[in-house]
C-alpha cells in the first residue's frame, strides 16, 4: 500500500461495505485540504452509522480545553504474540465524529490507555468507544472497555496564556498509521513523550518523540541491541521553537532522518498531522492513511538519563517489544544472523554516559567463575557507540544466567576510523546496570561507586557490581 499524498482525492473499494467503512472513508478525507474536510464530515457522517459503543461518557466543558481520555480495556483471547490474533481494536469517536483507532495492544491484560482527543469548545460533549471489527485481528474479535474517563488537560489559551506543559499537550501530533502496517499489527505507537528543552536565549524548544514496538526496515535487531540497547524504534517526531511567547518555527522528521518545515494541516485545535512514511518510521506531513493514532503525550526529564528510560515506566512495552519479534521469529536461543537476538530478558543492561572524541566505546561483562567475557558489540567495530551523551546498550548473557552471576563490567574505549584532533572517551561513568525480570519488568543491580574516567584508546576500566540482594 502507498501512502497518499493531501489535497489528492481517494477512491477505496471494498468487496462488503459495512458500518465500518465509516473510519475508512473518513480517514481519507483527511487527505483534502482541512475546509474541504469538513463539508465531507458532515456529508459522511449522514451516510454512514458509527458501531454500536462499548462505553459513552458526556461532560461539560466551563471553556473551550484541551481533552484527553483514559481508557480501562482489555481484549480477551488476543495476545501481541499470535499471529492472527494479536489484537482488538477500538474506534473512539466523540460528539458522534470519529477521532481515532486504538489497538489494545497488551492483549488479554486489562490496561490504561490514555489518548488525545484534542481542543474541545465549551459546552457539552459525549466520546464514545466502540469496537472495530475491521481493524481487529480474526482472532481478537473481542474487546472489553472497564472504564472510559475524560482528561481535562489545558485551557485553550493562546500561546501567551500558557505554561509550558498546556503548550505542549495543545500542539501534540496526531499520527497517520504507516499504510503498510494496517492490519498486519507491527510497528506501532507504544507511547509518546515531550520534553522542553530551554536553548539559545530565551527559546523554548519543545520536541515529541514516540516509542514504536519494532522497525520492519533500518538498523538490524542484533545492531538495535548494541548500540541503544532495546529493540524499540525510538524516533523524535515533531518539535516547535517558541520566543517570546510566540511559536516562530516548527519542524520535523522527514524520511532519511531529514529534518523538515512543518508545512502540513491540524486537527483538533493546533495538533499537526503527521504520517509514518518509511519502514524505519520516519515521517511525512502530506501522507496520510486510513487509521491514526494521538497517543497522550507524558513529559519527559532527560537532561541525565537516556531515551530507552521512558520504557521502564511500563514494563509492557518490554512485553510486547519481545511478542513482536518473537511473530517475526527474530529471537533464538543461537545466534543466526544480525537480525536474530536471545530473550531480551537474557540480556544485561548497561547505562553510561560519555563524551566520545575520535573513539568509541564498548563493555564486557564477566560472570562469577567464568573466564569468558560477553561483549556488548559481539566482536563487531561497527556496534560500539561513538555517540556522546547519556546512551544504553545490552549485553546478551548465556540462557539461564541469573543477575547474581555478573561479576563485573569492563569499558573499553576504541580509536574511531573518523578523522579527529584528539582522541578519548572523556567524563566515562557508568550510572546503571539492569535486567528484565521474567515480567519483563527492569530491576536495578547495585554498583560499586566509581569516580569519573577519562580513556585513551585502548585503555578500560572495571566496574564492579556490589553485593547482590535478590
Amino acid at each position: 500500500m502507498l501512502n497518499w499524498r493531501a489535497r489528492r482525492p481517494i477512491s477505496i473499494m471494498r468487496a462488503t461495505l459495512h458500518s465500518f467503512s465509516f473510519a475508512l472513508l473518513l480517514l481519507v478525507l483527511v487527505c483534502l485540504s482541512q475546509n474541504t474536510m469538513g463539508k465531507q464530515l458532515a456529508a459522511t457522517q449522514s451516510n454512514f452509522q458509527l458501531p454500536k459503543p462499548l462505553a459513552t461518557e458526556a461532560f461539560n466543558l466551563a471553556e473551550d480545553m484541551e481533552v484527553g481520555l483514559e481508557i480501562e480495556a482489555r481484549s480477551p483471547g488476543a495476545s501481541w504474540l499470535r499471529k492472527g490474533s494479536e489484537a482488538a481494536a477500538l474506534m473512539i469517536s466523540v460528539d458522534g465524529s470519529y477521532n481515532q483507532d486504538l489497538l489494545l495492544w497488551a492483549g488479554d491484560e486489562s490496561s490504561l490507555y490514555r489518548v488525545m482527543l484534542g481542543r474541545l469548545s465549551r459546552g457539552k460533549h459525549t466520546v464514545s468507544v466502540a469496537f472495530n471489527a475491521a481493524r481487529s485481528a480474526a482472532g481478537a474479535q473481542r474487546a472489553e472497555v472497564k472504564s472510559v474517563h475524560p482528561l481535562l488537560l489545558a485551557s485553550a489559551r493562546s500561546a501567551r496564556g500558557m505554561d509550558e506543559d498546556q503548550l505542549a499537550l495543545a500542539h501534540a501530533p496526531v499520527l497517520y498509521a504507516r499504510a503498510n502496517t494496517i492490519d498486519r499489527f507491527t510497528d506501532i505507537p507504544l507511547m509518546m513523550y515531550y520534553e522542553i528543552l530551554h536553548e539559545r536565549g530565551a527559546d523554548v524548544l519543545v520536541r515529541y518523540t514516540v516509542v514504536f514496538t519494532n522497525e520492519d526496515g533500518g538498523t538490524q535487531t542484533a545492531a538495535l541491541m548494541a548500540r541503544w540497547g532495546r529493540a524499540t524504534d525510538i524516533e523524535w517526531v515533531y518539535e516547535f521553537r517558541v520566543r517570546d511567547q510566540k511559536m516562530i518555527e516548527e519542524t520535523y522528521q522527514g524520511v532519511e532522518h531529514e529534518t523538515k518545515f512543518f508545512k502540513g494541516s491540524r486537527t483538533g485545535g493546533d495538533h499537526p498531522l503527521l504520517a509514518v512514511a518509511s519502514d524505519n518510521n520516519n515521517f511525512s506531513d502530506l501522507a496520510c492513511s486510513a487509521v491514526r493514532f494521538a497517543p497522550l503525550p507524558v513529559r519527559a526529564h532527560l537532561e541525565r538519563a537516556t531515551r530507552e528510560s521512558m520504557m521502564d515506566t511500563d514494563a509492557k512495552t518490554y512485553r510486547v517489544m519481545t511478542e513482536e519479534l518473537l511473530r517475526e521469529n527474530r529471537i533464538s536461543d543461537t545466534r543466526v544472523d544480525i537480525n536474530t537476538i536471545a530473550d531480551p530478558r537474557e540480556y544485561l543492561y548497561i547505562e553510561a554516559t560519555s563524551e566520545q572524541e575520535g573513539a568509541t566505546l564498548a563493555f564486557d561483562v564477566k560472570l562469577k567463575g567464568q573466564s569468558k567475557v560477553f561483549a556488548s558489540d559481539l566482536g563487531e567495530p561497527r556496534l560500539r557507540i561513538d555517540r556522546s551523551g547519556y546512551f544504553r546498550t545490552a549485553v546478551r548473557l548465556p540462557k539461564d544466567v541469573t543477575a547474581a552471576s555478573v561479576e563485573s563490567i569492563t569499558a573499553r574505549c576504541y580509536a574511531s576510523s573518523k578523522p579527529s584532533v584528539g582522541r578519548r572517551c572523556q567524563h566515562l561513568n557508568v550510572i546503571r546496570v539492569l535486567v528484565l525480570d521474567q515480567n519483563y519488568v527492569p530491576r536495578t543491580l547495585p554498583l560499586e561507586t566509581q569516580s569519573e574516567a577519562s580513556l585513551a584508546p585502548d585503555e578500560m576500566k572495571v566496574y564492579r557490581l556490589a553485593q547482590f540482594a535478590p
